[in-house]
C-alpha cells in the first residue's frame, strides 16, 4: 500500500490535547516516499507525541493523518502495523532468553499460514512456511550484520547489536515505512557508525522517520528535518541549514552552532 501523491506521510493541522494541555497545536508535515526524515526539538517540543500519532499508536484530537495511503487515525495500531508500518522503541524490544534466529521466527508467525496441527504433522504448508521464513531470515541477518550471531542468545549481545536485532525483527515483515525512536541513544561512536550504515543499507525502497537527540546522527542520515518547539513546527529544511537557523539555535537554549552539529 502506498500513497499516489509521492508522500509517505501527509498530516494536516494535527492537534493533540491532554486534559486541556495542548501537546500539538496544529502541525502540518509531508514526508516524501523513500526519504529519511528527522523530527527534532528540545524536550517537551511535542515531537514524541507527533511521532506516536504518525505510527497510529496515539490518536489525534483533530486533524488528518495519512500514512502510506492509510487514515491511521481510523485504524487500530495493530492494523496499521499489519499494513506495513514498522516501529522501534527507546527500550529495545527483544526476547532476551531466545536466540537471534528465534527472535526472527517469533516476528514472522503472524504471516504464516500453518496451524499447530500442520506443524505437529509436518504437513506441506508447514514446510513451505518454514522454507519461506528461512530464506527471509537469511537475507535479513545478512543485511543487519547478524549472520554469525544467529545462534547467540539475544541477552548476550552488546547493546548496539541488540538495536540492530530490533531492526531485523521489524524487517521480517517488510515494512514500507519505519519509525525509529531515538535509535542511537546510549550507543558509543563505533556502534552509532555501524547503525547509521545499517539504516542507509535498508533505506531507498523504504521511508524512515527518526526522532533523535544525536544531532551528528541526524546530520549524517536525514534528507530533511522538522524542528519542533512548544507543539509547533519551527523550521523544516535540510539538516545542515535547519540546525544553523537562528530560531533553531535560540530554541536550543542559545546553543552554539558547533554544539548543534
Amino acid at each position: 500500500m502506498s500513497s499516489s501523491s509521492g508522500y509517505a506521510v501527509e498530516a494536516v493541522d494535527v492537534k493533540k490535547t491532554y486534559g486541556g494541555v495542548s501537546a500539538l497545536k496544529g502541525v502540518d508535515i509531508r514526508i516524501p516516499q523513500g526519504s529519511i526524515y528527522g523530527l527534532i526539538g528540545p524536550n517537551g517540543a511535542g515531537k514524541s507525541t507527533l511521532f506516536d500519532i504518525l505510527c497510529g499508536i496515539t490518536k489525534p484530537t483533530s486533524g488528518t493523518v495519512n500514512v502510506m495511503g492509510m487514515d491511521v487515525a481510523a485504524l487500530p495500531a495493530y492494523e496499521v502495523a499489519r499494513r506495513g508500518v514498522g516501529r522501534t522503541f527507546q527500550r529495545t524490544a527483544i526476547f532476551g532468553h531466545s536466540t537471534v534466529y528465534e527472535n526472527l521466527l517469533y516476528a514472522s508467525y503472524g504471516r504464516m499460514r500453518h496451524s499447530a496441527v500442520h506443524r505437529l504433522l509436518r504437513l506441506p504448508v508447514w514446510r513451505e512456511d518454514m522454507n519461506t521464513f528461512a530464506d527471509k531470515a537469511r537475507d535479513v541477518l545478512a543485511v543487519c550484520g547478524l549472520t554469525e550471531l544467529r545462534d547467540q542468545l539475544a541477552s548476550a549481545l552488546a547493546y548496539g547489536i541488540q538495536r540492530r536485532l530490533a531492526v531485523a525483527i521489524m524487517l521480517m515483515n517488510d515494512p514500507k515505512i519505519i519509525f525509529l525512536d531515538e535509535p542511537v541513544a546510549g550507543m558509543n561512536e563505533v556502534e552509532t557508525a555501524d547503525f547509521i550504515q545499517l539504516l542507509r543499507a535498508i533505506s531507498g525502497r523504504r521511508t524512515i522517520v527518526i526522532v533523535e537527540h544525536d544531532m551528528a546522527a541526524i546530520g549524517a542520515l536525514c534528507d530533511e528535518v522538522m524542528v519542533m518547539v512548544d507543539g509547533r513546527q519551527l523550521v523544516t529544511d535540510a539538516p545542515e541549514r535547519a540546525l544553523k537557523h537562528p530560531d533553531v539555535v535560540a530554541a536550543y537554549l542559545g546553543a552554539s552552532d558547533d554544539e548543534l552539529v
